[in-house]
């Protein structure tokens, strides 16, 4: 499977080099940007962020995955106030393929000039960098910038016994009834599956921990898909942020499961899968790049100002309607950090 999705991936970044693009990049006006520390070189220009001549021109903002989603709603979000603070205006393109590689290997193609940034998140970047999936490293390969917010309510649905798509479940409501079928049937209960995503990584962490095996199906890297998947019955499990099946969970058609939090998440009455005896966690912290060789005294411009609209209340109200909250780190903070969880996940999935 794994070389499948690599010759995937190569067709995609053919046809990116041959376009110019993705297979249709979504483009839309938003905001601005400036910078803050950076990892080596946090402390080796700590005036020269207030004096760069920076941002200029368009500045160009790449989020990996479909407008809508969780990663552009937090992009936005973030740029639209930056653009009040600076007057500066940037450019955010969702560039799509590759469970986010496309979008990142493309960036990683651009001259460290300030223009072009990356806002992504953990959550596929670190799993790819821990599986090998990636050709790159995201830890590596990238000027950090700054951590903007933290998303820990991934949630593991499926579809209700009572609701409108009622056909195509298989009649449990909680996730001991799930682990009995998948006990029962090994290898049979479908799980959507973004390999070399979040997806995987909490996929294979809840068949070890319950003693189960899924069948993996890749049906799409959006959510879209995967919802589409799930509710036509392609799949009988779908993991996604909870912001993205809420309003099916409210509508009786989609049941959750659990959260893969830490601790129970404010606004959402569904209990954990730590509550439930099964350590499985996520968390997805979003995170803005440059590419590497970038002035460090842009990176720290632009860092200052993400620390900033992290303190905003404002930016924190946005996050709350999403169950996420401002989550602010460094440059020099991810860097090392980011390579320890890449560790851990490697050990993990194991």
């Amino acid at each position: 499977m794994r070389k499948l999705f690599a010759a995937v991936l190569a067709l995609s970044l053919t046809a990116l080099t041959a376009c110019g693009g993705s297979s249709a990049p979504s483009t839309t006006a938003a905001a601005a940007a400036p910078a803050e520390t950076k990892a080596e070189a946090a402390a080796a220009a700590p005036a020269a962020a207030s004096d760069i001549d920076w941002p200029k021109g368009t500045i160009n903002v790449t989020v990996p995955y479909n407008a809508g989603g969780d990663t552009d709603t937090y992009c936005r979000a973030l740029f639209d106030r930056i653009a009040k603070k600076t007057g500066a205006t940037f450019v955010v393109t969702n560039l799509t393929g590759g469970s986010g590689m496309v979008a990142a290997m493309d960036v990683m193609g651009k001259k460290p000039d300030g223009n072009t940034i990356l806002f992504n998140h953990t959550g596929a970047s670190l799993v790819q960098e821990a599986t090998g999936t990636a050709e790159f490293s995201y830890t590596n390969d990238f000027d950090n910038c700054a951590t903007v917010a933290l998303d820990q309510t991934y949630a593991l649905c499926a579809v209700s016994p009572t609701g409108q798509y009622k056909q195509y479940s298989r009649g449990w409501t909680d996730l001991e009834g799930m682990i009995a079928d998948a006990k029962a049937n090994p290898g049979v209960l479908r799980y959507s599956t973004v390999f070399g995503s979040t997806t995987e990584y909490v996929g294979k962490r809840l068949e070890t921990l319950a003693g189960i095996q899924f069948d993996n199906i890749d049906v799409g890297t959006s959510t879209g898909d995967r919802l589409a998947a799930l509710l036509g019955g392609q799949v009988e499990l779908c993991a996604n942020n909870y912001m993205n099946v809420a309003d099916y969970i409210e509508a009786g058609d989609l049941i959750c499961l659990g959260i893969m939090a830490e601790e129970k998440v404010d606004g959402i009455d569904f209990p954990t899968f730590k509550e439930q005896g099964y350590d499985v966690v996520n968390a997805k912290k979003y995170e803005v790049k440059f590419p590497k060789g970038t002035d460090p005294a842009i990176v720290n411009k632009l860092s200052e100002l993400c620390k900033e609209v992290t303190e905003d209340p404002e930016f924190a109200e946005v996050l709350k309607k999403y169950y996420a909250e401002p989550y602010y780190r460094d440059a020099a903070t991810m860097n090392v950090e980011d390579p320890a969880e890449v560790e851990e996940l490697k050990a993990n999935l194991q």
